[in-house]
Order: structure tokens, then C-alpha cells, then sequence
């Protein structure tokens, strides 16, 4: 089997969130004798993913800390912005927001150091937004989703442009708009239907059915 096709499958068991079959194949294609530094890193990215969503978040911290601090000696800005992305999203699923507000301000300060790149500033302003949203700063989750929307619609990242029009929907939704959540939730679903992403279109396709 080619490193290809491992870590195919290792992305497939994550997909359908059988968390013990992608830890032991992405920690079977890190024992490998011979890897790149490209290939390498991917797969610690996909592991830290698997401990992330298995809630074993002090591992994930602790493998994206790690991959940060390498892209940081390595004076790699782009990578650095990445792997402090995900240290973020780490801290906002175990629930530690304002650690995750941390990252992400610190992110945007790497993003606007790289150009400001419309994709990287609109997953980054979607992160910002629901932080601020969870901590109860509606006018300012407001101004980070609409930027979010903004900068997506300047790519053609499809999952990007779903999780910008599924903020504003929560922000309208926590606002008491239904009408203006049910449309910004629609316009998300149909964006990650065409993108192919069905769990996140399913997610969506709940909030639907339940502010209907």
C-alpha cells in the first residue's frame, strides 16, 4: 500500500469517525521509515485531527503546540498561521474560549503579516465570530461574519463560503430573526451539498428543521 493510499484510508475512518481505526493507521504511516517533512507533517495534522474529535484534547493541543513551534524556529509564517489555527479550534471544542480567542487574534496577526490572503482571513473571521458569539459579543461576531461571508465570496472555497453563511444564521437565530437565520442556514446548505460535504450539510439541515 502507497503512503497515497494510507493516508486515504486513515481520512476515510476519520470521516466516518471510526477515531480508533484513523489513530492507529495515521500512527502507523508516522512509524514509517522514510517520510518527508511534507508528508510527515500531513500526518500528524490528520492525527491531531482524530485526538481533537475523539476529545482527547490535551493530546491535540500537544501535537499542534508542537507543530507550531516547529513552523515558528523554521521562520515559516505560513505554516506557523495553520498550525495555530488548529491549537484554536482545539481550545474552542474543549471549551476554553478565550484561550481560543487568543489564537485566533494571534493568527489574524500572522494572516495580515502573509497579505491577508481572502481565504485564510475569511476561516479565520468565521473562528473570531463564533468565539465572540459564545461570549456574548453579538455586534462584533456580527462584523466578523459578515466579513467572513466578505473574503469567501472571494474564493471558490464552497465549505468556506457554508460555515459564513451558518454563522450569520446562528447570529440571526440568536438575534430572534428566524426568517433572516433560515435563509443565511439554506444558502449554507447549499453550499456544502455542492461542495460534498454532507456532515456539515446535515448539521445545517438540523438547525433548519428545528427554527422552522
Amino acid at each position: 500500500m502507497t503512503l497515497a493510499d494510507a493516508m486515504t484510508r486513515a481520512w476515510a475512518a476519520f470521516q466516518r469517525e471510526d477515531w480508533t481505526q484513523a489513530e492507529a493507521l495515521y500512527r502507523e504511516i508516522l512509524s514509517a521509515p522514510i517520510l518527508t517533512s511534507v508528508e510527515r507533517q500531513g500526518a500528524r495534522f490528520g492525527l491531531g485531527y482524530v485526538l481533537a474529535y475523539a476529545q482527547r484534547f490535551d493530546e491535540a493541543r500537544e501535537l499542534f503546540v508542537s507543530l507550531r513551534e516547529q513552523a515558528a524556529a523554521g521562520d515559516d509564517l505560513a505554516f506557523e498561521h495553520v498550525a495555530l489555527h488548529q491549537v484554536g479550534m482545539v481550545e474552542r471544542m474543549a471549551g476554553h474560549w478565550e484561550a481560543a480567542q487568543d489564537c485566533f487574534e494571534r493568527e489574524r496577526e500572522l494572516i495580515a503579516r502573509l497579505g491577508n490572503a481572502p481565504l485564510a482571513v475569511a476561516v479565520n473571521a468565521y473562528e473570531l465570530g463564533t468565539v465572540a458569539q459564545h461570549l456574548g459579543r453579538y455586534g462584533e461576531a456580527k462584523a466578523w461574519f459578515d466579513l467572513s461571508l466578505t473574503c469567501a465570496g472571494r474564493t471558490h472555497d464552497l465549505i468556506a463560503v457554508g460555515c459564513a453563511h451558518r454563522g450569520l444564521g446562528d447570529w440571526h437565530s440568536a438575534q430572534g430573526q428566524t426568517g433572516e437565520a433560515l435563509s443565511c442556514w439554506r444558502s449554507a446548505h447549499a453550499s456544502f451539498l455542492a461542495a460534498g460535504d454532507d456532515r456539515a450539510a446535515s448539521d445545517v439541515e438540523r438547525r433548519i428543521q428545528s427554527g422552522s
